[in-house]
C-alpha cells in the first residue's frame, strides 16, 4: 500500500458553450472542471482542464503523449466554489445581455494523492454514475483512473501552458530550484490560484497501482448546492445534459454598476474594457495576440470576450493599454 499525501472527494463538471441548445459532443462543451475537496477541511479547489478532456489512459503503462494541463482556477470555501459553477450573466455590446448555463455535474467520487515509482500520482474512483455513459466518454472520465501528476515551475515558460503564474510563498517557490516540474510532496502546492499541473495517464486499474479508494461522495452537500435545482442526468445516467437553470435561481439580479458577488461578477464578465482586463488577468507583457487568447481561455472568459480577442490585429502588445486600443479598432 502507498502512503497517501491527501484524500478527499472529487467532482467533475462541464460547462456548455454559450447559446448551445443541444449538446451532442465535446465540441459543444466550453470547459471541463475538476473539483478536489480534501477531507481534512482545507480549501476546496476548482481546476480547469486544458482541452476539456482528461488525458487518455494507455492500459497499464504511462503514455507520455497522453498528457494535459490542469490549472487552479479558484480556491476557497464550498459556497464560493458553488457560486463559480452557477449560471453566468454578462452584458455585451453587440448582443446585449447574454447568459451562460451552469456547469453540469458529470461525476463524483473519492480521490487520493500518493507516491508511486518515484512520482506523485492522483487517483480516483467514481461513486456516481454507476455506469459511465456518453458524457463521461466524451470528457475522458473513467470509472477509476490514476495519473502521474507534477507541478509546473512558474518561473519557467512551457509551450502550450497558460502564461498565468501563481503567487507561491517563498517556502514553496524554493522547492522548484531550477526544475521545470516537481512532484507533489506538499498538497499546499495545489492551493494557489493559477498553480498549473501536468497530468499523464498512468492506469485504469487502481488494484494494479496498489491502492484502494473507498467511501462515498456527495457534491451537492459538500458544495452547499440545492440538488433539486441542478441537472443530474449526466451525474446519474451519463447523458450529455443541457443547462436548465436561470441565473436568478441562486441569487437575484443586482445593479451591475455596483459590487456584490453576482452583480460584481456579472459586471466583470463583459466585453467592456473592464471585462477584457479581467479576462486577461495574469498575462505577461510583452506578448502577442495568441498569448492573449490563451490567457483569456485559461481564465474561463465568456465567449463574447474570446471572440473580440480573436478579431484584434496580430501584433506585439507592450501594455494593457495597447490591448484596449486594438479592441477599440474592431468594435
Amino acid at each position: 500500500m502507498s502512503d497517501y499525501l491527501e484524500q478527499g472527494e472529487i467532482y467533475f463538471f462541464y460547462r456548455p458553450k454559450v447559446n448551445v441548445e443541444r449538446l451532442q459532443s465535446l465540441d459543444d462543451v466550453q470547459r471541463l472542471h475538476v473539483v478536489l475537496a480534501p477531507k481534512d477541511g482545507a480549501k476546496i479547489r476548482l481546476f480547469l482542464v486544458g482541452k476539456k478532456r482528461l488525458p487518455e489512459i494507455s492500459r497499464g503503462k504511462p503514455k507520455s503523449t497522453a498528457r494535459e494541463w490542469m490549472m487552479n482556477d479558484l480556491s476557497g470555501k464550498p459556497q464560493e466554489i458553488g457560486k463559480a459553477l452557477a449560471p453566468l450573466e454578462y452584458d455585451t455590446k453587440t448582443r446585449g445581455e447574454q447568459e451562460q448555463g451552469e456547469a453540469i455535474p458529470a461525476g463524483e467520487g473519492r480521490y487520493a494523492i500518493f507516491e508511486r515509482d518515484g512520482s506523485s500520482r492522483l487517483a480516483y474512483r467514481l461513486t456516481s454514475p454507476d455506469k459511465p455513459g456518453k458524457a463521461q466518454r466524451e470528457l475522458g472520465i473513467l470509472p477509476q483512473a490514476s495519473y502521474i501528476i507534477s507541478v509546473r515551475n512558474p518561473a519557467v515558460d512551457v509551450p502550450g501552458f497558460p502564461h498565468a503564474k501563481p503567487d507561491f510563498p517563498k517556502r514553496l517557490e524554493e522547492k522548484f530550484a531550477d526544475k521545470r516540474w516537481i512532484d507533489i510532496d506538499d498538497p499546499k502546492l495545489l492551493d494557489y490560484e493559477k498553480a498549473q499541473l501536468l497530468l499523464i495517464g498512468a492506469h485504469d486499474d487502481l488494484g494494479e497501482e496498489g491502492i484502494e479508494i473507498t467511501g462515498s461522495a456527495n457534491l451537492f452537500k459538500t458544495l452547499g448546492l440545492n440538488e433539486r435545482e441542478w441537472p443530474t442526468d449526466a451525474l446519474e445516467g451519463g447523458k450529455l445534459a443541457e443547462p436548465q437553470m436561470q441565473a436568478e435561481t441562486l441569487e437575484p439580479k443586482r445593479d451591475r454598476t455596483k459590487g456584490g458577488e453576482r452583480g460584481g461578477q456579472a459586471a466583470r464578465r463583459t466585453a467592456s474594457a473592464a471585462g477584457i482586463a479581467q479576462a486577461l488577468k495574469g498575462v505577461e507583457f510583452p506578448c502577442d495576440s495568441q498569448a492573449l487568447l490563451e490567457q483569456a481561455r485559461a481564465n474561463d472568459a465568456p465567449q463574447e470576450v474570446v471572440e473580440v480577442l480573436q478579431e484584434i490585429p496580430s501584433r506585439k502588445f507592450e501594455t494593457m493599454a495597447d490591448v484596449q486600443k486594438a479592441v477599440g479598432e474592431v468594435r
